[in-house]
């Protein structure tokens, strides 16, 4: 009796043991959100300001380039935040699409937006250019949207993923989804 009991525990600790295996190798690994990741941050960051109107945190945020910086100098830059940005300041995009183009790996990236407009409640898209420069994401806007080139290495499109705000219905997924670069 006391072998067939113990017997009977070896098949089951074995069984346990093996069904431990099979789970975590088919676990993958939980997926990112765009708040996750200090480029994609930065750059829902940058394109909130842009939607508050908060002209002068733009200012500080984008790069130092000139031909990419959306005014001269802070001063200009504060004397173009609009009127009713008090009513604004505050809110945050919420609901949210976006693709993410790694064009130079850690270095220089690509997202475009879609989400529904602070002032009109209209969808809008906004893309914006990440550049990882001195160990800090500096940004830049494009103004008509990114080009096939922009996005592409060698001639070649590069992939992009889609990331989505956390707790999208599927017809707010579809409502949000931005058009491909490329298309």
């Amino acid at each position: 009796m006391k072998k067939i009991i113990a017997f009977i525990s070896i098949i089951s600790i074995v069984g346990v043991l093996a069904s431990c295996g099979k789970e975590e190798a088919t676990t993958e690994p939980k997926p990112k959100t765009c708040e996750q990741m200090e480029p994609c941050k930065t750059a829902l960051k940058y394109a909130t300001y842009v939607e508050q109107g908060a002209e002068d945190k733009v200012y500080k945020m984008e790069t130092r380039e000139e031909e990419l910086r959306s005014y001269s100098d802070l001063a200009i830059a504060e004397r173009g935040i609009p009127a009713d940005y008090k009513q604004y300041q505050h809110q945050k995009i919420k609901k949210y699409g976006t693709l993410e183009y790694e064009v130079s790996p850690n270095e220089k990236y690509i997202y475009k937006f879609k989400f529904k407009d602070f002032r009109t409640g209209e969808i809008k898209t906004f893309t914006a250019g990440v550049l990882k420069e001195d160990g800090k994401y500096l940004t830049y806007q494009y103004f008509n949207g990114a080009s096939e080139h922009d996005v592409a290495v060698s001639e070649k499109i590069v992939d992009h993923k889609s990331y989505y705000s956390t707790g999208l219905t599927q017809q707010e997924k579809k409502e949000l989804t931005p058009l491909p670069i490329e298309k």
